[in-house]
């Protein structure tokens, strides 16, 4: 269980007032209400919370509950230390981990997401009922179950994202479907590969290239820097992520490289970033 334990933290607590609390994360938290309800307080927008409510939080010192009745909270908090040193192990993290990119690059931190679907909430309870028997588990799977568990936890959370995949919906319906698969495999250069993309989505190798920019008005390796950069930013603003972390989970050659590709593209630099709320 040791590789898990370094990915992630697993935090049940019962408040009757809440207190703030130091939290470290290189992504988002996931926070799961067991029991209670009050109002969550997110950057001074407000919404209530009762049993089964399931939020995606991004790193902020600005959050809080106003508790009503005892609340019991399941807190889980990403870290991406590990991540480099996990692609031997027989569970297959970097799919977790462009997930993670994928949700954090395309989540829209200025309305949050607030599953409120009957079904989508049964989901996710059961999902998480097995996250914390195996947690108590000692057995020799119980850390693939956990991965797995998290992995369809992270899906049920990336369909309700748009993504840019949106903005071509106008387009045919396998390219559409080419940007999706692009976005949600973002830091897995084999997936991105014009080989690789060509004869998964049926389309000549030789024409991709022309294919892909008369659709997206920009070239595959323009649109996959462009990607990596949106991440980079919302990385940048909403976690605490050192920036080194960041350029090298996304393949730029370390902070500087970032540095000048942030700056080419959007005219801002990292330290910038976490002084500003947007790009302008």
């Amino acid at each position: 269980m040791d590789h898990i334990q370094e990915l992630i933290e697993i935090e049940i607590t019962e408040l009757s007032e809440w207190k703030d609390r130091f939290r470290k994360n290189s992504f988002f938290e996931l926070v799961f209400i067991l029991k209670g309800k009050g109002i969550q307080s997110i950057e001074y927008r407000t919404r209530t919370y009762e049993k089964n409510d399931f939020f995606l939080l991004p790193y902020s010192k600005c959050h809080a509950y106003e508790i009503s009745e005892p609340t019991t909270f399941l807190f889980i908090r990403f870290t991406e230390h590990y991540f480099r040193n996990l692609k031997n192990t027989a569970i297959d993290y970097l799919q977790w981990y462009s997930k993670l990119n994928y949700i954090i690059g395309f989540y829209d931190f200025n309305t949050g997401l607030y599953f409120n679907d009957e079904k989508d909430k049964s989901q996710v309870k059961k999902l998480f009922e097995i996250l914390l028997l195996e947690k108590e588990q000692t057995s020799e799977y119980s850390e693939t179950l956990i991965a797995n568990t998290l992995a369809s936890i992270l899906t049920v959370i990336s369909s309700k994202l748009t993504g840019a995949s949106d903005l071509y919906k106008n387009n045919d319906h396998k390219f559409s479907e080419i940007i999706k698969h692009i976005n949600q495999n973002i830091i897995d250069e084999n997936k991105l590969s014009i080989l690789f993309l060509s004869e998964k989505f049926n389309v000549s190798k030789k024409y991709f290239s022309e294919y892909f920019k008369r659709n997206a008005h920009e070239s595959l390796k323009e649109y996959i820097q462009k990607t990596k950069l949106q991440i980079a930013v919302n990385r940048i603003k909403y976690t605490d992520s050192p920036l080194q972390e960041i350029a090298w989970s996304l393949g730029f050659t370390d902070g500087s490289h970032l540095n000048k590709s942030l700056k080419k593209h959007f005219g801002i630099t990292s330290s910038g970033l976490r002084k500003k709320k947007s790009i302008v």
